[in-house]
């Protein structure tokens, strides 16, 4: 009983402080939210917990680290998916650091580390509320973010000048334009 509690313990808070990641993640709508940062941090846990209990079973033949580096290089590639790149700018480099410190977080919470997991997400969900408006402030990065709006107007000569000049005095700028005929 005491090895399934100290699992339900280690996959509970794994579950939580990823999904405290997650959550602000999810909140500012990024493209990894709450459900994959706890899905990272269960299953780094999970990959930790069960290296530790192979190694106790086989012994020093195997070596539990090189799990733990392997979750590190599998949450690579996870985080490069959410990375895009839009013109001169990349954007999502702050969501694949949240999912490979989720990984963390569950290796750490895998190892019975739990104050560090602890740590680690107090920090980096500080990190994600506090100083991203630090950034703002200090640096100038603007926190803009973008809509669709879509028109529909009658076929008139003028109508998309008369709708640029409108979104223009409101301080909108016009990105994409694109015309769709509709079917009668």
């Amino acid at each position: 009983m005491g090895d399934f509690l100290n699992i339900l313990l280690k996959i509970l808070l794994a579950f939580v402080f990823g999904g405290l990641i997650g959550f602000e993640r999810e909140r500012r709508n990024r493209p990894a939210g709450l459900r994959t940062h706890i899905l990272v941090s269960v299953g780094s846990a999970s990959f930790t917990i069960s290296s530790i209990y192979f190694y106790k079973l086989f012994g020093t033949a195997n070596d539990p680290g090189r799990v733990a580096a392997n979750i590190v290089v599998g949450i690579g590639f996870l985080g490069a998916g959410t990375i895009i790149k839009e013109g001169f700018s990349v954007k999502g480099l702050t969501t694949a650091a949240t999912i490979w410190v989720s990984a963390a977080i569950g290796l750490s919470c895998g190892l019975g580390l739990y104050l560090l997991a602890f740590l680690v997400s107090l920090l980096t969900f500080l990190t994600l509320i506090l100083l991203r408006n630090f950034e703002i402030e200090t640096f100038g990065k603007k926190d803009r973010k973008k809509r669709i709006l879509m028109v529909k107007v009658t076929d008139k000569p003028g109508q998309l000048g008369k709708i640029g000049t409108i979104l223009g005095e409101y301080g909108i700028n016009i990105e994409n334009v694109k015309f769709e005929r509709e079917e009668t």
